[in-house]
């Protein structure tokens, strides 16, 4: 667990708990080493390998549990300028940040506006998809994480 938790450290540029990691997962892989090299025993080798694997799944499972959501930029689009400004009031009624742009329809015939949308929560993500998902109009989304 603690190795794993020394990648996941190094990659979010923690540098000093991930040094702290490092030297007591060392420490520890160390000692039990040297008690299963001395014991002889097979069951000791098994015993080591499952408790490794479930500490990398515990590791993994600690860091989303307290890492911040992924904010995604949702960019939505629809030629339908009533319908995309709907959908702004709504964003900005559930109080997800949004830029609306002027933009045109793909034949350049009339005004609409382009919407940036920033779910910075899963639950703001889950909004955006049942609002375009009930809606019976055509809107064209797409989405990047950052």
């Amino acid at each position: 667990m603690l190795a794993t938790a020394k990648t996941i450290l190094v990659q979010r540029n923690r540098c000093v708990l991930a040094g702290l990691s490092l030297a007591v997962s060392n420490f520890l892989y160390l000692c039990i080493t040297k008690n299963i090299v001395t014991s002889n025993s097979g069951l000791a080798l098994i015993v080591v390998s499952v408790a490794s694997g479930v500490g990398c799944c515990l590791a993994v499972a600690v860091s989303n549990k307290f890492s911040k959501d992924k904010t995604y930029v949702n960019v939505i689009m629809s030629d339908n300028l009533a319908a995309m400004q709907s959908f702004r009031d709504f964003l900005a009624e559930h109080h997800i940040t949004n830029v609306a742009a002027d933009s045109y329809t793909l034949d350049w015939s009339q005004k609409t506006i382009t919407i940036t949308a920033y779910a910075e929560t899963k639950e703001q993500s889950r909004l955006i998809d049942r609002y375009i998902g009930d809606s019976d109009l055509k809107f064209k989304r797409v989405v990047s994480k950052h």
